[in-house]
Formats: C-alpha cells, sequence, structure tokens
C-alpha cells in the first residue's frame, strides 16, 4: 500500500459567497482515521464535501495515490472515496435494495453478498430482518447505519463521514466507533469523521484536526454549513 492515500493541499471552501476556510492541507495514510472538529458553522461539512468533488474547492487540490480526479475520471474516484451525509439519502425501497443498488453501478461492478451485508448489519446493531424493511420507515440513527453498511459494502480506500454517530444512542455509537477503528486500524480503509465531540474525537482518531485554524481572514458569518 502507498505511504499517501489522500493528499489535500492547499485547499479553500467558500458558501454562498462567503470564504469559509483556506490553506486546508493534511496527507493521510491507508490505516488512518482523522477528525475533523472546529466551530458550529466554520465550513467542516462543506470541506467534506469538496474532498468527495461533490462541491468545487474555491482553491487546492485533492489527489488519491498521486492522481488528481479529473485524471483518474470522477465516476471512479467517487467508487474510492465515498462520502457518508449526516442525514441519510434513502430510496423508497426495502433497506436490501438500498445497499445493493450503488453495487451495480459500473464504477463499481461488485455483486451484492446478502451474507455479507447481514453481517454488517449485525456490527451496527441492526438484524437481517432489517433487510426486508421499507429503508424511509427506519429512524434517522438506523438510517445513519444502514448508510455506513452501504458504503462499507462499496469497499472504499476513503470514507468521509459526516457526523456519522450524531442520532444514536450510547451503545450504537460504541458499535460505530468500534468498526470504524477496525476498519481503519486493519487499513481497509481511511477515513475523515466530522464531530462537534471532542471526547469521541479523542478517542477516536489517530490525529485531530482543529479547523478553526483555517477560518478564513475574510469570513464574516458561514452559520448552517457545519
Amino acid at each position: 500500500m502507498p505511504e499517501i492515500l489522500l493528499s489535500i493541499d492547499d485547499l479553500a471552501v467558500s458558501a454562498g459567497g462567503v470564504r469559509l476556510l483556506e490553506g486546508v492541507t493534511m496527507r493521510m495514510r491507508p490505516d488512518e482515521l482523522v477528525a475533523l472538529t472546529g466551530p458550529s458553522g466554520c465550513g467542516k461539512t462543506t470541506l467534506l464535501r469538496a474532498i468527495a468533488g461533490l462541491d468545487d474547492p474555491s482553491s487546492g487540490q485533492v489527489r488519491f495515490n498521486g492522481t488528481t480526479p479529473g485524471e483518474m475520471g470522477w465516476p471512479r474516484f467517487r467508487r474510492h472515496v465515498v462520502f457518508l451525509h449526516q442525514r441519510p439519502v434513502m430510496l423508497e425501497a426495502p433497506v436490501e435494495e438500498n445497499l445493493g443498488r450503488p453495487l451495480k453501478h459500473k464504477s463499481v461492478d461488485k455483486i451484492f453478498d446478502r451474507d455479507h451485508a447481514a453481517d454488517l448489519l449485525a456490527e451496527v446493531g441492526l438484524t437481517a430482518g432489517h433487510l426486508k424493511q421499507p429503508a424511509r420507515t427506519l429512524s434517522i440513527g438506523e438510517q445513519q447505519r444502514v448508510s455506513l453498511v452501504r458504503a462499507l459494502l462499496i469497499e472504499p480506500e476513503v470514507l468521509l463521514l459526516d457526523e456519522p454517530t450524531s442520532a444514536l444512542d450510547e451503545d450504537s455509537r460504541a458499535a460505530i466507533e468500534e468498526l470504524l477503528k477496525r476498519k481503519t486500524s486493519g487499513g481497509e480503509c481511511a477515513a475523515i469523521v466530522v464531530t462537534h465531540d471532542r471526547r469521541q474525537a479523542e478517542r477516536l482518531a489517530d490525529r485531530v484536526v482543529n479547523l478553526k485554524d483555517h477560518l478564513s481572514a475574510g469570513r464574516n458569518g458561514g452559520g448552517g454549513h457545519a
């Protein structure tokens, strides 16, 4: 495996015409979990979206294995670098179909393994019985866990997680943290996790990056851009 998996160079992000963050530079190894913290509204989610290629950065560059997304092709890049929304988007379909649909994309090209999916659901405190349940009838916390399982089935090299335990109780949160630590420490993927919980960041991450050090000098607001 390469020494550096993901490179972020001098990234700046804006929202609503306001520059939120600038000068964000980071190097990530394949077995590393980084926590992003910072003041509410500083642009943590916007930064994750820019790294994933869902929003254009104001400046700077992202590279995966030394290659830019444009050089790789965006579908291939997004197969390797996967972003999870804090509030998951679910199809109006059973959980099983929600888990299997991304695997049909040409850039992924994997076969849905129901037993493996059930095993992952069990790791996050859900059961095989949830596979037949309509996904939109699940609680937000359950949807967050299904969303994580859906991402893991793709087997990405980098996971970008926006407050993945925000709607979970203590036991479920602990299960998610343990799963993420196991996946990252074992070199199965690297992860960047946005969290407002300082204690979670310290117990979960190999490294904590506080984005208050990257607030734009010209920033005059930005509430709502977590």
